[in-house]
């Protein structure tokens, strides 16, 4: 896959700068490159979503970091939850490690994309399929699907971040999402406890969490309180979106400590080539998370007891 890295950056470094030889290169890409893709790893994308995207997600290299610390995590017979699960990239990954004495649950609230989740992860017999926004009780949220990829759908709207992202796309990117007409999308989704929804599968243990849910991350920890009491080698991988999390209300560090106050003894930044690292100090962190906020970018964090 090497070679594929510096293909995409040899790309954007020439062709993709001549617009109409890009647009060119593009439409064949979409129409011959991706379904082919598609049909040899029988693992569909969102035909809206960015090209390089769906690319990176067909070849495995959607975040290689994360997918490292968590294939070293799942071990045979394990347990995990893949909360944000999206069209089932990491879901896949897990329930390859866990083997077949293993189990993954897959939550994913977008009607549209779950379909995907649930076609991509239809022959793993491991695998369950939920579709809800996992937060603190059981009920209904709006879900807004009104950023530049399909992962990036939220219980909150922030016409801020909106505006930023779209101030961001260049003349020379192409993807329905890119268009300035394209319209947001909402939808009601049913939301539940996951301590809740997993009693009912008969599970009240779990050995992992990946949870990547758009600033909704403390409110689905908020309801698996017991679980996460009940799962003395638990480990979480969370995506750490500083900005997301102000837009759902919170202050990121204040996040970050109720999470450790839930009984982890150990926080550590996912670095670009899987490496582990702590923040220095307080200090440290705080100007981490400003730039983050400011760049519109995140980390990857492991937490563990």
């Amino acid at each position: 896959m090497r070679l594929l890295t510096v293909f995409l950056w040899l790309y954007r470094k020439t062709i993709k700068r001549v617009r109409t030889l890009h647009l060119a290169l593009h439409r064949l890409f979409e129409r011959l490159l991706l379904p082919g893709l598609e049909r040899l790893r029988n693992f569909e994308t969102v035909a809206e979503d960015p090209f390089w995207f769906r690319l990176e997600l067909l070849t495995g290299q959607h975040e290689r970091a994360t997918r490292q610390v968590l294939q070293g995590l799942m071990q045979p017979g394990m347990v995990a939850l893949d909360v944000g699960a999206h069209v089932g990239y990491f879901t896949r990954l897990l329930a390859q490690s866990g083997g077949n004495q293993g189990r993954v649950i897959a939550i994913e609230p977008h009607p549209a994309t779950y379909e995907l989740l649930r076609r991509n992860t239809a022959a793993l017999p491991t695998v369950t399929t939920l579709q809800l926004a996992a937060t603190e009780a059981a009920g209904t949220a709006h879900l807004f699907d009104y950023l530049m990829m399909s992962a990036s759908g939220s219980l909150h709207y922030d016409h801020a971040l909106a505006e930023q992202q779209q101030a961001r796309i260049g003349s020379s990117d192409h993807a329905p999402r890119h268009h300035p007409h394209f319209e947001m999308q909402r939808y009601v989704v049913e939301t539940a406890a996951l301590d809740d929804c997993l009693a009912e599968l008969g599970l009240y243990q779990v050995d992992i969490v990946k949870m990547d849910i758009e600033g909704a991350e403390l409110n689905a920890l908020r309801g698996m309180r017991r679980l996460i009491a009940a799962s003395p080698q638990l480990a979480l991988v969370m995506e750490y979106n500083p900005g997301a999390l102000a837009a759902a209300g919170h202050a990121p560090h204040a996040v970050l400590q109720e999470i450790m106050d839930l009984g982890f003894a150990r926080m550590q930044i996912i670095g670009a080539d899987g490496s582990l690292r702590a923040w220095k100090d307080q200090a440290q962190m705080a100007s981490e998370t400003e730039r983050l906020a400011l760049d519109m970018a995140v980390l990857n964090l492991l937490f563990t007891r």
